[in-house]
This record gives structure tokens, sequence and C-alpha cells, in this order.
């Protein structure tokens, strides 16, 4: 399978926390880095596969709240190391995503459902619609281990959306929330326009590596 990377993703401190399954955010980012990232004050650019932590985010809510196994605790946005790949272009105005997180805490930690996600470029944030797909389940991520979320968005235009070339504004990043935390994280976006108003169809997180 075709793979090619987007970026690696930067922690960014939220300016409210979150409540509820679907609830929005928008944030005014921090400039913590995680390892082998960079932060910078500059609007992010796509396809640069450099960290970035300006700009503010909207979007969905951080999914089901895991129970977490006896003794492991709940893996928290500064253990996490994430990566974010295009699996390809399929055809028929359909496009794939995976979305990777690693533990790099050096401990278990325990997380399930689905991230919160925005679309966003250099004016702010963007219209970001997440449709959770499957069933969630409680994962536990051994230390330096991965988990992944699938993306899945359309490049033709819907209701709402300009019915000219470009169906809506282009993203530079996407902003992610991981299960369950109130701190986002934001990587480089090179998966062009997402139609239908912004609309990314998103699996729950699984343990493994695409």
């Amino acid at each position: 399978m075709q793979r090619i990377i987007w970026g690696t993703l930067a922690a960014a401190a939220l300016a409210a926390a979150l409540t509820g399954c679907d609830a929005s955010f928008s944030a005014s980012p921090s400039s913590s880095t995680q390892d082998g990232g960079s932060s910078q004050t500059s609007a992010p650019h796509g396809g640069s596969g450099t960290s970035t932590t300006s700009g503010t985010g909207t979007g969905t809510g951080t999914g089901k709240r895991p129970n977490g196994a006896s003794g492991t605790r709940h893996c928290t946005t500064s253990d996490l190391h994430a990566s974010a790949y295009s699996n390809g272009d399929p055809g028929a105005g359909q496009r794939y995503g995976t979305l990777q997180l690693t533990n790099n805490s050096g401990t278990a930690c325990t997380t399930g459902g689905w991230s919160g996600l925005g679309l966003a470029n250099a004016t702010g944030a963007l219209p970001t619609k997440v449709v959770r797909e499957g069933t969630a389940r409680t994962i536990t991520i051994p230390a330096g281990a991965s988990a992944y979320e699938q993306l899945h968005w359309g490049v033709v235009p819907g209701d709402g959306d300009d019915q000219g070339a470009q169906c809506q504004p282009t993203a530079r990043a996407l902003h992610v929330i991981p299960p369950n935390q109130t701190t986002y994280l934001s990587v480089s976006w090179i998966g062009g326009p997402v139609c239908q108003q912004g609309q990314i169809r998103l699996t729950p997180i699984k343990l493994g590596k695409m």
C-alpha cells in the first residue's frame, strides 16, 4: 500500500476544557513540542514534514471515555507521538489516510474511542464535521507501541459546498485531540480540500500500525 508521510505532531494547550462526546474546541496552542518535532510561530505549510503550533482549531470532541485496565493509567497527550499518512488515491473522488499515535511515555497506558479533529489554515479554523464509524473499545498501548485511526474524506462537492473547482478552502493543518484528552496535536495537512463541508469519517483507535 502506498503511504506518504504528512508530518509529525506537536502538543498544544486548549483554551477551554472539553465536555461530552460531541464538544467542539477553540484553542490557542502552546509552544511545547515532542521528541522529533519542532515548534514554529508561523502558519503551517502542508507537506513540509515539520511540526507547528500556530493557529486555532475547531472540530468534534474527544470521543468515548475508556475505562482503564486495573493498574494501567490513561494515555495523555504528552505521552503520544503522532504521524499522519496518506494511503494513496483510490479514485472515484475518495481519499483515505491514517493517523498513528505512538506511546513514548516509557510505560503502558490505556485509551479508546475517537480523536477530536479540526481543519485549519493560515486564516484560522475551517469547517470540520467528523462522522464516527465502528465501535469504540478500550485498548492498552505498551511502551513504544502504536495505535491508529483511519480517515476517509471526499473531494466531490456536496450540498453547501462551492460547486466550482474547489469545494472548500484548502487546509494546511489538522488539529487532533487524542481520545479523552483536552490538549491537541497539530500536523501538516496535504490532503487537499475536504468536501461536504469538511466531513471526515473516522474509525475508533485500534492497536497496531497500518
